[in-house]
């Protein structure tokens, strides 16, 4: 009896309890309902406009310098907005510079801009307001720099790009009908470009550019015509390893160096390519030579380095020589010539022709781990290194491998494609 009191005891006071709790809760609901969103108004007063506004043009916008009113220390920051292409835009500056830029400005046409200061309350001063030509836009400087010239294959294009502005280039050809097609894109900021469009006939072909910015301004096109130089890929299928004496040549985890030629350019599959084993103890710099099974005039190679988290990393070959011959003149096992795992020897290099000294360049620059899309665009494009056209015909490639991208004792790489043209 006495517990069936004391549970109705207990309810009513768990009744009274939630009762209070709901009205407090509600009181501070009602409370934090009526509190300000953002920023607390303290006035509505506006600040001073800035003053002795300079506006200085620059490609594709204007350098904007200003002094913050001496009167006025509610400031949070300074204002530019002006309109370009219909759409609206704001720059900002807070009070510890005294300048600001406008950029993407994609013609040299008048600009209005309106300049303010604004305060902690976020009321706006009086605007400045002043109209301004910006300069040529950056991407007027990449476009009149184009170079075009007949390549194996397709054309090679070179520029510059002295603003390092990020400039997205288009590649076109036309088709059998005279249609232009897109058939590539290039993103880079660096100061130099270079590109090679492939896989064309020698039949005379129109050939088109055109750039776009990181603002969708887009250029005109740049038109010309070309006749590609001859050139076909060398049949894969007569590729061997020569295994010469000081090659290395090991095979981690059922991975040889014969599947660097298998036709697979997939370099994300991680059981596709090649990989060493790293504790062979082999010397640097490392060697591996590939029999093409044909004598022929070489044009370009295409190396494709592994990929997956591997891109501009680990064992994957960043600088390398390029040797060639067109026959062996010692036995594969002469050690004393061709060098040994543990010792190099240089005595083969008499009777070899040196065809490339070959980097690979990360386009971004940015530290091992981290990629940009270009960076992973031009990895997987494979990186093309040519041949001068002055060199012999040869049948043997020695890869000469001074350094990795880890400085590893290892080596892996995804795929080689090698182009011959007519030396007749």
């Amino acid at each position: 009896m006495k517990n069936i009191i004391f549970n109705k005891q207990r309810r009513h006071l768990c009744v009274r309890m939630t009762a209070g709790c709901l009205f407090w809760l509600s009181l501070v609901v009602m409370s934090c309902s009526e509190l300000p969103v953002g920023q607390i108004s303290t006035d509505s007063k506006p600040p001073s406009k800035p003053e002795n506004v300079v506006i200085t043009p620059i490609n594709g916008g204007a350098h904007i310098t200003y002094t913050l009113p001496a009167d006025d220390d509610d400031i949070s920051y300074v204002k530019c907005e002006f309109t370009y292409n219909g759409k609206r835009r704001v720059v900002r500056s807070s009070i510890y510079k005294n300048y600001m830029d406008v950029d993407g400005i994609g013609a040299p046409e008048p600009i209005k801009v309106s300049i303010s200061t604004v305060d902690h309350s976020e009321n706006a001063s009086a605007p400045h307001e002043e109209t301004f030509t910006p300069l040529e836009p950056p991407m007027t400087a990449v476009f009149n720099s184009f170079q075009v010239e007949p390549a194996f294959g397709g054309i090679k294009v070179t520029w510059q790009n002295p603003a390092r502005t990020m400039a997205g280039i288009s590649f076109l050809a036309a088709n059998d009908l005279g249609k232009l097609e897109l058939k590539d894109m290039v993103f880079s900021s660096l100061p130099t470009g270079a590109k090679s469009l492939r896989g064309f006939n020698t039949d005379r072909r129109t050939f088109a550019l055109s750039i776009v910015d990181k603002y969708e301004n887009l250029s005109d096109t740049f038109k010309v015509e070309a006749e590609p130089l001859y050139e076909v890929m060398l049949d894969k299928g007569k590729f061997a390893d020569a295994h010469l004496s000081g090659d290395h040549n090991s095979s981690n985890d059922n991975r040889p160096l014969t599947n660097i030629w298998d036709g697979n350019t997939d370099t994300d599959s991680k059981y596709n390519g090649w990989h060493t084993f790293a504790d062979e103890g082999y010397s640097i710099p490392q060697h591996f030579t590939v029999d093409l099974g044909v004598t022929a005039k070489l044009t370009r190679i295409l190396i494709y380095n592994r990929g997956e988290i591997y891109q501009y990393a680990q064992h994957n070959v960043r600088l390398f020589d390029i040797w060639g011959t067109d026959r062996l003149l010692r036995d594969i096992s002469d050690g004393a010539y061709y060098g040994t795992k543990e010792n190099n020897s240089n005595a083969w290099k008499a009777d070899w022709t040196l065809l490339a000294q070959c980097e690979i360049v990360k386009p971004s620059g940015s530290p091992t781990g981290t990629n940009t899309p270009e960076d992973l665009a031009a990895h997987n494009a494979g990186f093309e290194f040519e041949f001068d056209q002055s060199l012999p015909k040869v049948q043997y490639l020695r890869f000469e491998v001074h350094e990795t991208w880890a400085r590893t004792p290892a080596l892996h790489m995804a795929e080689i494609s090698v182009f011959e043209t007519n030396s007749d």
